[in-house]
């Protein structure tokens, strides 16, 4: 859709299980954005769905001026009030992969393209309207938020199903606002994703960015 659909226009599709909404906000200033973001994430949220992403690109380009993160952050914290915002840049089928917080990506999709650490990336360093400088995506969003950023590291992500749970309990239960998930492969966005849909519910719907 290019706006938040309505229940009417929703019962036209029988058995859908998702809608996505496409906007501007990645060229926008944050005033803008924020204008834009907050009614259509109300309506969203209005739906029922127990998760409501905010899409960004892989490379997370972004800037304190121009498509930030942050600010997208901010309003959907504002609205769902979930305990925390997760965050997951990497994209491993798109070469894209965040490792101890630190995001890298491979030089042209679908190529055989070397990796490089963002802030070292031929093309991505480079951008022409947010030049990617900082590779560590918890100083890259510090600059763009004041919520407080913790990770939830690699490391923790090769433990088993059960103590993974409970690292992120442990990591939850210190407050953070804003969690970054680092992750390599398909394997580690499974076990994410079943971690992020515990902390969702029709009540209580998950506000995400990735």
């Amino acid at each position: 859709f290019i706006a938040p659909p309505t229940r009417k226009q929703l019962a036209r599709f029988k058995g859908i299980q998702a809608v996505g909404v496409a906007g501007l906000t990645r060229s926008m200033a944050p005033g803008a954005m924020e204008r834009e973001l907050r009614p259509a994430l109300k309506q969203l949220k209005a739906l029922g769905a127990r998760h409501v992403h905010y899409k960004v690109c892989s490379t997370f380009d972004s800037s304190p001026q121009i498509g930030s993160i942050g600010r997208a952050i901010d309003a959907g914290a504002a609205i769902f009030r979930a305990p925390f915002v997760p965050v997951l840049a990497a994209a491993p089928a798109l070469g894209r992969y965040t490792i101890f917080g630190t995001h890298f990506a491979r030089y042209g999709i679908g190529s055989a393209g070397a990796i490089h650490r963002l802030d070292r990336h031929p093309s991505i360093s480079k951008h022409p309207v947010t030049p990617m400088t900082e590779a560590d995506l918890c100083v890259h969003l510090a600059k763009q938020t004041e919520k407080r950023i913790a990770l939830f590291d690699i490391l923790k992500l090769a433990l088993p199903e059960a103590e993974v749970r409970t690292a992120i309990k442990k990591l939850l239960a210190e407050s953070p606002e804003v969690v970054v998930f680092s992750a390599l492969n398909a394997g580690h966005l499974k076990t994410i994703g079943a971690l992020l849909d515990g902390c969702a519910s029709a009540k209580r719907p998950l506000f995400s960015v990735g």
